[in-house]
């Protein structure tokens, strides 16, 4: 895709990569260094800052300009560069002489596999200068449970879209990113995990910046790697203004003289930028067992016996295990025979629906009643770590589903009476309500059938998870088990949503 359609006396995209949050890091010359000085973070809007001077002010300087809060009409700089300001959220970071304004941007076409920040910074001398700033996740994005945030691990790029040079006044030019984050705990006790910094990181000595600098040819101005990184001294950290500077090569200046550029990540749409609840456990246990992916597609390949196959992963298999996997043994009438009893719990089960069925007119397309059965016990005989567990079936319809639990207490109540019910008082309410539940969706005139529609089937077993309370996330997975969508219902009950786990 053409991400944006540079001015013609720009040079090639200088690329800043850096991993944040990492024990790795990408460069020498990234590093972390503590924020102690005085520094503001605050939440604002697009329409918000046309009240304020010092912004319209930048967008005087830059030519650009929505002139009325609403309008639909894109501004220049929008127009030039192929993309959308999303107006609703901006972050506004005072560092010492600068600010920074940063937006969320969107493209006609859209590519999920990364976001796109405008940052728009101002000095005191009302000098403004515009970059767009490109986050990559190599992980997905998930909640920090500190200051209303999330934790970002990936690559940043970063473009300057307004840089004054003449096409003959070429030389080594550089940009340094510094990216706020912040480690400090919402309470005590709380998680002082590093993410991604907001207005509610308000004690400064609890800020810091991932640092980078990067550098590209403008001309023939010097010589060396035009990315920076291409056999120079691995650079140096900008920790104030004016004293970058990048290896790789030299030029007539060097670009030292051009402050870092302070953002911090700005997403509009997180609820949907951040992986749906379950993804990471399914993610984690696939990156721990190697082997287990290739384990699942092969016992997708035997859907067509006339029996079910099953795989299983207990708690005793660690990441050097040779093989984690072991089979679930054959019981009667073509089921397998899940231990619900086992000398360790349970971290992964996996079986097939073959095209025979118990009675020989095919089977369930999805998880059938007694898969949820057998769950719920394996559940309240404290036989699954319910944290790390991930629960597969595939199908002789082609399907394949995983689920991963979200509240252990209501899988735990699903099936009644429990087996320590003897001499107890049954609750009679409880077992009519899921005889009811039972005939509705699987009962002989039930909505999941037998040999019926697959988008049907998948409608109604999100249904029934609801209705039954049984706190569950359910996947849907591609041929690969590479690709995982969290599915689940809009908010009428009436379609089937898909988030996809990677972003």
């Amino acid at each position: 895709m053409n991400h944006r359609k540079l001015h013609a006396c720009f040079p090639v995209m200088i690329l800043a990569v850096f991993i944040l949050f990492g024990c790795e890091l990408e460069h020498d010359a990234i590093n972390k260094e503590s924020y102690q000085e005085k520094i503001s973070i605050r939440n604002s809007t697009f329409d918000m800052l046309l009240k304020e001077e010092q912004f319209i002010t930048a967008l005087s300087r830059l030519n650009k300009g929505k002139q009325k809060k609403g309008s639909t009409a894109k501004t220049i700089m929008e127009d030039t560069h192929g993309f959308s300001i999303m107006p609703d959220i901006a972050k506004v970071i005072k560092d010492g002489a600068y600010t920074t304004y940063t937006f969320q941007i969107k493209r006609e076409i859209s590519n999920p596999t990364f976001f796109e920040n405008l940052v728009i910074r101002m000095d005191s001398l009302s000098q403004a200068n515009a970059y767009l700033v490109k986050y990559t996740p190599t992980a997905a994005l998930t909640p920090s449970e500190e200051h209303t945030s999330f934790h970002f691990k990936g690559t940043v790029n970063i473009t300057q879209i307004e840089y004054d040079i003449t096409p003959t006044a070429k030389e080594l030019h550089c940009v340094t990113a510094n990216v706020l984050m912040c480690n400090q705990a919402w309470t005590n006790g709380g998680s002082t995990e590093p993410h991604v910094a907001t207005a509610n990181c308000n004690d400064p000595s609890h800020l810091f910046t991932v640092t980078t600098v990067d550098c590209s040819m403008t001309g023939a101005g010097g010589a060396g790697a035009g990315s920076g990184y291409g056999g120079g001294n691995g650079g140096t950290i900008a920790t104030e203004p004016g004293v970058g500077h990048s290896g790789g090569g030299s030029g007539n200046n060097g670009g030292g003289n051009n402050p870092p550029v302070t953002t911090t990540p700005v997403i509009e749409d997180l609820d949907t930028a951040i992986a749906p609840s379950g993804c990471k456990t399914i993610t984690k246990q696939l990156e721990k067992f190697s082997s287990l992916k290739q384990e699942l597609i092969d016992l997708a390949g035997t859907t067509s016996q006339n029996h079910e196959n099953g795989i299983f992963i207990d708690k005793s298999a660690t990441a050097q295990t040779t093989n984690p996997t072991q089979t679930i043994p054959q019981g009667i009438g073509g089921m397998i025979d899940i231990n619900l009893n086992p000398s360790q719990k349970y971290v992964m089960l996996a079986h097939t629906h073959d095209a025979y069925g118990g009675n020989g007119n095919g089977t369930y397309s999805i998880f059938s009643w007694d898969d949820m059965a057998a769950l719920s016990r394996l559940v309240q005989n404290d036989k699954i770590d319910t944290s790390d567990f991930v629960f597969y079936v595939m199908t002789a319809d082609g399907t394949r589903y995983a689920l991963t639990i979200d509240c252990t207490l209501c899988i735990d109540s699903f099936r009644y009476p429990r087996t320590n019910a003897q001499g107890t008082v049954l609750d009679m309410k409880k077992i009519a309500e899921m005889e009811k539940i039972f005939q509705k969706y699987y009962g002989p005139n039930g909505t999941i059938k037998v040999n019926s529609n697959v988008e049907d089937d998948k409608k109604s077993f999100l249904e029934f998870i609801k209705e039954a309370k049984l706190g569950l996330n359910l996947f849907e997975v591609d041929a690969s088990f590479s690709n995982f969508q969290k599915l689940e219902l809009d908010s009428k009950n009436s379609n089937v949503i898909k988030k996809p786990c990677s972003n």
